[in-house]
This record gives C-alpha cells, sequence and structure tokens, in this order.
C-alpha cells in the first residue's frame, strides 16, 4: 500500500521516496495527546486547516518534517512531533514554477544566485551556496547561510538537518567504539584474572588451585619436561592449561562456564584437561607409594607412640556419588567406593581402585592386594573401624589390627576395653581428617561425577585399565601428599 505524507502542500510518497521513512499517525484510541499535538502542528501550516481531524487510520507523516528524519517517543525530544513545515506561499510558488518549467523552460523565475551586471564585488556572505554544492563541501560554512529569502530558508534547513543527521552518525560510531572496547577490555580484564599469571599470590593460588604459587610453579616446571608437541601447540600456554586443570580438580567448574570467561571453546578445555589428566596421573601419582617401615616408626607423632608404638597404618573407605540413570528409583544415587591407607604422619601411602558403593569393605581390602607382606612385618599394628574384621587375614602376616571393641551383645562395654576403644577412635579420627581433606581441597570429588567418568568411550577405544575416575582420585591424593600434613605442622 502506497504511503503518502498528509501534511498540506507535501508532495512526497514511498514511491517516489523510496529512501525516505515514513511516520504513522498517533490514533485516537492509543495515544490521543499525542494525536492532539500532531493536529496542533500539523493545523497550524494552512489557514484552510484550521479543523483538519482526519478519520482515516492509515495517516503518515513523512521525515522530511523531523530533525532526524523520523518520530522519536521520548516527550522531551525535538521529534516527538513534527516541527518542519515549509511556508504555504513557497510550496505554492514552487508548484507554480515546476507546472511552468514543462511549458516554457526559459520563463522560469528564480531567485538569482549570480552576481549583477556591475563592477562592485559581491560580498562571499550573499553568495548562497545550492544544496548539492553544500552537501559536497564536507568544510562548508553554515553561519553564512542567510534566511530573509523562503527559498534560501529552505536550503538551510535543509543543510542544517543533515549535519544534525552527520553528528548524530558520529556519535552512534564514536558510541559503538566504545563499547566494543570495553568489552575487549572487560574480557581481556576477565582471562587475565583467569590466567596462572595473575594468581601469583599463594593465598589466591591456594584458593583457585589448592596448591600454593611456589609449589604450583615447582610442579609446571616438572612436568613441562613431559609435554608433547600438541599440549605446547594449544591456545593456552602450558602454564595456563595445567592451571585449568588444578582448577577444575578444585573448584570442579563446568567447562562451558570457563569457556565463556576464558573465550575459549569448552571442548578445547575439556581436551586440554584430559590431556593434562592424563599426564598427571603417569608423572606424580608416585608420591603415593608405601615409605621404608624404619621411616614410618621415626615419624610416629609422640601422642600415637605412646600408644601404638609400632603403628604402620591407619585404613578407612570413602565413597563418591555419580550420576544414575532416571530409570533407576531404588536409590537416589548411585557411588564408587575407595580404599584408602594413610601413615600416622597422615601421609596417603594406599589407594585402591573405584569398586561399586554396595561392595563391602572386607572385600575391597582383600581383592585391592593390601593384605600382603610387602607391606606388612611381623609386629606392625594397623588402625581401622569395626567394619573392618580382618583380624584372622592380617594375623597370617603377623600383623595386629587394632579396631574398637564390640558390647557383643551386652548394654555396655567393660571400663578398661572402653577406655581403650576410646583411644583407638581418638588416633583412627586422623583418617577421616585426611579424607575430608582430600574432599574438601578438591570439589570436584564431592560429585556427582559423570558416567563417563567410570568407563569412557576413550578408554575403551585405547584398551586402558584405568578408568578416569580412578585418574582423577589418585591425582588429587598425590597432590594432597604434595601439602602439610593434617596430623601435625612443623
Amino acid at each position: 500500500m502506497p504511503k503518502t505524507c498528509c501534511v498540506p502542500f507535501c508532495t512526497s510518497n514511498n514511491k517516489k521516496n523510496p529512501g525516505l521513512r515514513f511516520s504513522m499517525f498517533p490514533t485516537m484510541n492509543r495515544d490521543q495527546p499525542r494525536r492532539d499535538l500532531w493536529l496542533q502542528t500539523i493545523r497550524g501550516v494552512s489557514e484552510k486547516q484550521k479543523r483538519w481531524n482526519p478519520e482515516n487510520k492509515f495517516l503518515y507523516v513523512c521525515g522530511l518534517h523531523f530533525i532526524t528524519g523520523f518520530h522519536v517517543n521520548d516527550k522531551d525530544h525535538p521529534d516527538y512531533v513534527p516541527s518542519i513545515f515549509p511556508s504555504q506561499a513557497h510550496m505554492e510558488g514552487a508548484n507554480i514554477r515546476k507546472r511552468e518549467s514543462f511549458v516554457t523552460p526559459t520563463s522560469t523565475k528564480r531567485i538569482c544566485l549570480t552576481p549583477s551586471f556591475s563592477n562592485e564585488p559581491i560580498p562571499q556572505a550573499e553568495v548562497q551556496p545550492t544544496t548539492s554544492q553544500a552537501s559536497q563541501d564536507p568544510t562548508f560554512d553554515f553561519s553564512i547561510i542567510r534566511e530573509d529569502a523562503p527559498i534560501d530558508e529552505n536550503i538551510a534547513v535543509a543543510i542544517e538537518v543533515a549535519s544534525l543527521r552527520e553528528e548524530r552518525d558520529a556519535a552512534l560510531r564514536e558510541r559503538d567504539e566504545a563499547r566494543r572496547q570495553l568489552d575487549v577490555a572487560e574480557l581481556k580484564w576477565s582471562k587475565e584474572r583467569l590466567f596462572a599469571r595473575a594468581v601469583q599470590d599463594s593465598r589466591v593460588c591456594k584458593d583457585l588451585t589448592g596448591l600454593k604459587w611456589p609449589t604450583f610453579d615447582c610442579l609446571h616446571k616438572f612436568l613441562t619436561q613431559f609435554t608433547n608437541s600438541k599440549m605446547t601447540s594449544q591456545q593456552l600456554t602450558t602454564e595456563d592449561q595445567l592451571f585449568l586443570c588444578l582448577l577444575k580438580f578444585r573448584q570442579n567448574t563446568p567447562f562451558v562456564l570457563l569457556g565463556q570467561m576464558m573465550d575459549l571453546h569448552p571442548d578445547t578445555l575439556s581436551r586440554c584437561f584430559h590431556d593434562w589428566l592424563d599426564l598427571l596421573f603417569a608423572k606424580i601419582t608416585f608420591l603415593i607409594h608405601w615409605p621404608d617401615r624404619d621411616c614410618i616408626l621415626q615419624t610416629i607423632p609422640p601422642l600415637m607412640k605412646d600408644t601404638f608404638p609400632r603403628l604402620t597404618s591407619i585404613i578407612d573407605c570413602f565413597e563418591i556419588q555419580m550420576e544414575y540413570p532416571k530409570p533407576l528409583k531404588a536409590r537416589k544415587w548411585t557411588t564408587v567406593k575407595y580404599f584408602i591407607s594413610c601413615s600416622p604422619a597422615g601421609s596417603i601411602t594406599f589407594l585402591s581402585k573405584g569398586w561399586n558403593g554396595r561392595t563391602s569393605d572386607v572385600e575391597i581390602v582383600r581383592e585391592s592386594g593390601f593384605i600382603s607382606s610387602v607391606y606388612h612385618h611381623p609386629g606392625d599394628q594397623i588402625l581401622a573401624g569395626r567394619n573392618f574384621t580382618l583380624k584372622d587375614d592380617f594375623a597370617s602376616l603377623g600383623a595386629s589390627l587394632e579396631i574398637p571393641d564390640f558390647t557383643r551383645g551386652g548394654k555396655q562395654l567393660p571400663e578398661k576395653e572402653d577406655e581403650e576403644s576410646r583411644v583407638k577412635s581418638n588416633v583412627r579420627m586422623h583418617i577421616e581428617r585426611v579424607v575430608g581433606l582430600l574432599k574438601r581441597r578438591f570439589h570436584i570429588l564431592d560429585g556427582p561425577l559423570q558416567v563417563s567418568f567410570i568407563k569412557s568411550q576413550g578408554d575403551e577405544m585405547e584398551d586402558e585399565d584405568v578408568a578416569t575416575i580412578d585418574k582423577i582420585v589418585h591425582v588429587c591424593a598425590a597432590l594432597v601428599n604434595m601439602s602439610e600434613s593434617v596430623v601435625f605442622k612443623n
């Protein structure tokens, strides 16, 4: 449907002026106050339009009657109502000249913009440029425009409108450029705040990765000896890749969120994490080892040595929650269980692979290979909870399994046995502190972990015997051994 300007003496339409924008006239039902303002301004254009009140809903006002070329909904803006209207005499004269130009072109009367036939020079301010000349000259001085002639007044208004539009466009471009620079600065700040070089403070580094900065730096220098070309060709440096891996252990932040903050694709971060997980599992899990028997006996804390002079290990089991299929509604969570042992000094000395959460603690200890002469000698003492009914198994090696006494159906233990059980429980508490430190320092062990971590497709394709979850748990245990002991501090 064609759009024609409803302002008197204006002949603009969307066919003749395809680049011109048209604003719809406010309706009575939706915006009566604004409609009254528009009617008041348009009625003042012509004496014949004093009582003009159109009933047609499809009325338009072209952009020539607005300073910016289109209406603005802000009441304080000049373009809230149309404000540019040519005079009636000028428009009628223009129509007459237009008709005469088709009949007798030589008789067209125009305002002379050339000097008269006299020898006096014409002042520069009296020469009026045309619209095309003004638009082609960007250095044109708008202050020399005269306003005494109707045509010149129209030219001046048009030039002023064009100038205002140029200023508006320039301001919009400056605003967009400032926003772009601000976004780049914010992105750069957020990325730098997450990179390793921005957390060289020991406290901040420990809060984000679980390791103090000197320990992190030493670990990075050790691991860079074994990095391959695939790791060094990543978008991140090897220092930042290790930082990302430890950040995942410590905070368990989703890769999608890390990708948004670091401006990297989540799949890239996931591959980087698994590459460094494999490297950490291969190079630092040697820290989980069974120390020499004499070294264990020499480092027993004095409080334990008085009661258990030949104590070599404290054992327990802990579980990690995993995701479960929705059809399985019998249990809220499925779990993976691990058997762990620590020395009297608090370092982790043995850690089994993952087992199903329903497996009993006794079966895990027997199948893990912990009951062996490699670890135990005659006279050794091992502390455990009441659920480890393995006294006969350790007795075959000459070792003694110390567990709290049972009531054996009675109401209460004898006073002597009750005191001994209390002492054993106080010492056995240290293995619970080690497990608590392991989960508290690395929140990835809080769960629930993805089912793919138990046995991923990549592990099956590569015929690996170690599941991803086992790699994560063993690496976290090795990192705990790199920090201070929870039993005592030097």
